[in-house]
């Protein structure tokens, strides 16, 4: 039973499911090289039809949601909408932001036309994505967006229990939130929130009014937060506080429609400070979410708990629902933001076939990311050949690479890594990363000034040996924190041991847990590291330029160190050294 999932939106993305498992999962832009490429993803569709040594017409199901992008470019355009608007827009805009009763009539005047649209474009996609993929349409379905998001957290989800599963977005399909019940059979979702109030929205256009990129930087508004002084933040922070509420609907409901909120900033934030602005926004989003999670476990009496959607790959607000003494069971889809939906959808159709079939609903568990293509010796040494690469670089195979890897990076030396298969996602999980010796603070002035390029306020983050876990970070609810998508509060060893890979200012970490089985070279790179610095992590940041995905191939990971001052390269069991 194969079924292919696609994110054909923001940060397009392909997954292949055989028989309730996982096999590989992709996102276009490793392939385009264009950051968040937006898109049906053709290359990697191609990529898991060859893994799996099929054909388009040996798949039994094609499910996606009612969103495809055609231009690649589409976070560009979403910039351009809020800088350059047109003149109707500006006017639209400023009465709804001033006038929110009459523009939410003239919305509700205007659903039965939405409506009709999303059908139609619904079956535009299913034509489309038909004429592609040489499928009959009866084997392609459209899925809502917030329902594949939840869908996503399928895999990891406490068997044989009732769990919450919330999403949280910038949008789609219309809508930006929901809450959803699922007990391994059936799916329901129980509220539901309008674009109209949406926290992504407005944390997406503080994003753009402190001068960064929207769908792209909302990191860096959440990594400077820390530094703004709270008494300053208390200041301002009634402002925002009146802008959305949550009702007991477990609705979010907006003072006035969100994607007008630049007139918000323009008007009360002028002369305010970038910091506390960024202070006062985050802490919205800590307050609002936990606020929803904790109204909707009290009206279900349901403590078990998973979070979706692109609001969630927010570390410090999932840090502060996890600490929820009403939470339970804690997860967070790893890499949240649509390019899980491709995941979502392979868990949708995988349902509705057991439904249909009357068969138990049994889904394998990711138990790692890995899940991208993979580039062996032979292709390494045709690729030093073709391009007389010994030329630029000292080529060694040394008789333990991983061992060499740790004595480098003990030494004080940053080591980029291209080995195995990619990781799946947004974070580098040490397959495709750059590793450096946390314990040196000066290792974070030279990777954001020589390599990296990075705001000088963001934080690195380490990876840690399962066994020091409780050494360096504080989990007493033992939350999983195999994928960077939680932050935790340190430990006083891991202050001396990781310096370098955690928030300098509140000292938290957001870490990735190395197990043996889920990675057994990058185990062993740890653990030749921990005998020769007694240190059980390592600072881990992605393997690639500003601005650029993360690398996939020899050929990226190349460009990648010949356009910074990346001295050392290990691709499977070569080590390069630039001369």
């Amino acid at each position: 039973m194969y079924i292919l999932g696609i994110n054909a939106g923001h940060t397009a993305t392909a997954c292949l499911l055989k028989d309730g498992e996982v096999i590989g999962c992709i996102s276009e832009e490793r392939f385009s090289r264009i950051k968040n490429h937006s898109g049906f993803p053709r290359q990697a569709v191609k990529y898991l039809l060859e893994l799996e040594k099929i054909g388009s017409c040996d798949l039994d199901m094609i499910v996606m949601d009612n969103n495809f992008k055609k231009d690649p470019f589409f976070e560009k355009k979403f910039l351009q909408a809020y800088t350059k608007k047109s003149r109707k827009d500006k006017i639209l805009s400023k009465v709804g932001y001033k006038f929110p009763y009459l523009f939410s009539r003239y919305l509700k005047i205007k659903r039965p036309f939405f409506i009709s649209r999303k059908k139609k474009n619904a079956d535009k996609i299913k034509k489309k994505v038909s004429h592609i993929m040489g499928v009959p349409e009866s084997k392609i379905e459209i899925a809502d967006h917030h329902t594949l998001h939840a869908m996503s957290c399928c895999f990891n989800l406490p068997p044989n229990k009732k769990n919450l599963i919330f999403t949280l977005d910038g949008e789609g399909d219309g809508l930006c939130a929901s809450v959803n019940l699922f007990d391994g059979k059936k799916f329901e979702t129980i509220s539901r929130t309008n674009k109209s109030a949406s926290l992504g929205y407005l944390y997406s256009i503080a994003t753009i009014f402190l001068g960064m990129k929207p769908l792209q930087h909302e990191f860096k508004v959440m990594g400077l937060a820390p530094y703004a002084k709270s008494h300053n933040v208390d200041k301002i922070y009634p402002l925002f506080e009146k802008l959305i509420s949550v009702n007991s609907n477990l609705e979010f409901v907006s003072k006035f429609n969100m994607p007008f909120a630049d007139h918000f900033f323009r008007e009360e934030m002028e002369f305010v400070r970038f910091d506390v602005i960024a202070g006062a926004v985050q802490k919205l989003v800590e307050e609002k979410t936990v606020e929803w999670v904790l109204k909707s476990i009290r009206k279900t009496g349901i403590k078990n708990v998973s979070l979706s959607g692109g609001v969630f790959m927010n570390v410090k607000a999932n840090q502060k629902i996890s600490k929820l003494k009403e939470v339970k069971d804690f997860f967070v889809m790893p890499s949240c933001g649509d390019e899980s939906n491709a995941i979502g959808a392979c868990f949708y159709g995988y349902l509705a076939h057991c439904q249909k079939n009357n068969l138990k609903f049994s889904v394998k568990p990711i138990k790692h990311l890995y899940l991208g293509p993979k580039y062996d010796d032979m292709y390494i040494e045709r690729l030093i050949s073709e391009n007389n690469l010994f030329k630029k670089y000292d080529i060694s195979r040394p008789k333990e690479i991983n061992k060499e890897i740790a004595r480098l990076l003990a030494s004080g030396e940053i080591v980029a890594r291209c080995s195995g298969r990619s990781e799946w996602g947004a974070r580098a999980l040490g397959n495709r990363s750059i590793l450096a010796n946390p314990r040196n603070r000066d290792t974070v002035r030279i990777l954001n000034e020589t390599i990296k390029d990075r705001d000088f306020w963001m934080p690195f983050t380490p990876s840690i040996l399962d066994r020091f876990e409780k050494i360096y970070i504080k989990n007493p609810k033992k939350i999983d924190a195999y994928y960077m998508i939680v932050t935790f509060d340190s430990t006083e060893k891991a202050k001396e041991d990781l310096p370098a890979a955690m928030h300098p200012y509140d000292f938290t970490l957001r870490p990735q847990i190395v197990r043996k089985e889920h990675n057994k070279d990058y185990y062993q790179i740890l653990t030749y590291f921990e005998k020769f610095t007694g240190c059980g992590g390592i600072l881990n940041t992605s393997f690639n330029l500003h601005g650029e995905p993360n690398v996939l191939t020899p050929e990226d990971a190349l460009h990648t160190v010949e356009n910074s001052d990346i001295k050392y390269l290990a691709m499977e069991n070569y080590l390069f050294k630039k001369k």
